[in-house]
């Protein structure tokens, strides 16, 4: 029942069969919604609607490619029709958010269908015109003829039958996939599953659907808790840790002036040896094992986690790499509240003695970018599309310019209230 694929040559001569690309998000999320739809034959996670011919997860993941992450479904006509697969598709993910998906943010998790021929289109656009009544918002799915569709690692293919108690599958997936059961039991593959719905997800009733309206906005100065993590510690925490933790969160307040405030959480030390560069090709490079072993036992909620650990020296006895803010990778597993744009930032001790890199990092945690790293393609998708936009949100921050723009710091103090909930220890409410 759970099967990716199934040996369909023995029946291509008799049925009617097609295939269509979507894209919802994270594609753990559609894959298994599709698995379980009567008349479908085969669901793979892969990428599309980009420019490299050469993508991969870890390259899509840093938004260089332009493609999206997609299932290619390929079902019977006979038994199943595209309208039917498009209203599934469009009642379980929210096409009104652009890229975004819940707490997924980034361009490779925007809505996307792209399709074979205009009989096809037709049907697309009717689905999204009822898409459209259904959400009360305008619909956002980007909708492309004859587009390239490449297969992803065989490691994401039917990930969360295999993965069921991972962490982001339990809270993100299987609540769709209770929707799915109640919403649409004439379309499912076997009635057996549809017992599934009622027992066991009651404990994800309190987690926020992505179909919830935003909240209202707040407008004050948000506090953030900053929990410092020290790894490769043992002892006691001494004057000099304690003194730089101090004066880098004194340096935070310093260089945000008053726009986002700072104060010191819990500070945590930890045996366990990891290197800042072993940290960094972990989470670009590999399916972050490294990261998730002491992170999962050491973490707290809420706010924000600033790792820090050795890193390697170069010959002149200069830090490798001083600090890194990755783009979300929660798939790995939940961060039920933390940042939903982010993981958490990780820096080297060197990076902790040079206040600049708490700065720099803490800017990227809270939205501000580099977009001359950007393809076109990407600047446009992110809404970078004049030199203006560009120049007030990309990250400027560094050794030799210490100092935000005053477009800058408004940007992160949105962001942060925006994600108040997973962020702000409190708030400092405007006046009326």
């Amino acid at each position: 029942m759970s099967a990716t694929s199934v040996d369909i040559s023995q029946f291509s001569m008799c049925m009617q069969m097609k295939s269509i690309i979507l894209g919802g998000g994270c594609f753990w999320c559609i894959e298994p919604i599709f698995q379980e739809i009567n008349g479908v034959l085969s669901v793979h996670s892969g990428y599309a609607g980009g420019f490299d011919e050469n993508p991969t997860y870890k390259s899509v993941c840093a938004g260089v490619t332009g493609h999206t992450e997609v299932v290619k479904v390929e079902y019977d006509a006979d038994v199943i029709s595209l309208a039917q697969i498009l209203q599934v598709f469009f009642t379980l993910h929210n096409p009104t958010t652009l890229n975004r998906q819940g707490n997924d943010v980034g361009t490779q998790y925007r809505s996307a269908v792209y399709y074979n021929d205009d009989k096809e289109l037709a049907i697309i656009e009717n689905a999204i015109a009822e898409a459209e009544e259904l959400w009360s918002l305008p619909v956002v799915t980007e909708v492309k003829k004859d587009i390239k569709y490449y297969p992803g690692e065989a490691y994401h293919q039917n990930y969360y039958n295999l993965n069921p108690n991972q962490g982001y599958c339990s809270y993100v997936i299987s609540p769709k996939l209770s929707k799915l059961r109640k919403t649409f039991t004439a379309l499912l593959k076997s009635l057996i599953i549809i017992l599934m719905s009622f027992v066991g997800l009651q404990a994800q009733s309190i987690i926020l659907e992505d179909t919830l309206p935003p909240t209202d906005p707040v407008e004050g100065v948000p506090i953030l808790s900053v929990n410092f993590y020290l790894l490769d510690y043992t002892g006691f925490v001494d004057t000099i840790i304690s003194s730089q933790i101090e004066h880098n969160i004194a340096f935070l307040n310093q260089e945000y002036e008053g726009k986002v405030k700072f104060v010191q959480g819990t500070t945590v030390k930890d045996g366990g040896k990891v290197y800042l560069p072993e940290i960094y090709d972990d989470f670009y490079a590999s399916d972050g094992e490294v990261i998730k072993n002491f992170t999962e036992r050491l973490e707290l909620q809420g706010g924000v986690n600033i790792y820090i650990c050795r890193t390697y020296l170069d010959e002149d006895g200069t830090a490798e790499l001083l600090g890194f803010t990755p783009v979300l990778k929660a798939k790995q597993y939940a961060y039920k509240l933390n940042t939903p744009r982010f993981d958490r930032i990780f820096m080297s001790y060197s990076g902790l003695n040079d206040k600049t890199t708490i700065v720099h990092e803490m800017g990227h945690f809270l939205g501000l970018h580099h977009p001359w790293r950007l393809h076109p393609i990407n600047l446009e998708l992110q809404g970078l599309t004049s030199e203006k936009i560009i120049e007030d949100n990309h990250m400027s921050y560094s050794d030799s310019v210490h100092e935000f723009t005053a477009e800058q710091l408004d940007r992160m103090q949105h962001f942060a209230l925006q994600f108040r909930r997973y962020l702000c220890a409190d708030i400092e409410l405007s006046q009326p």
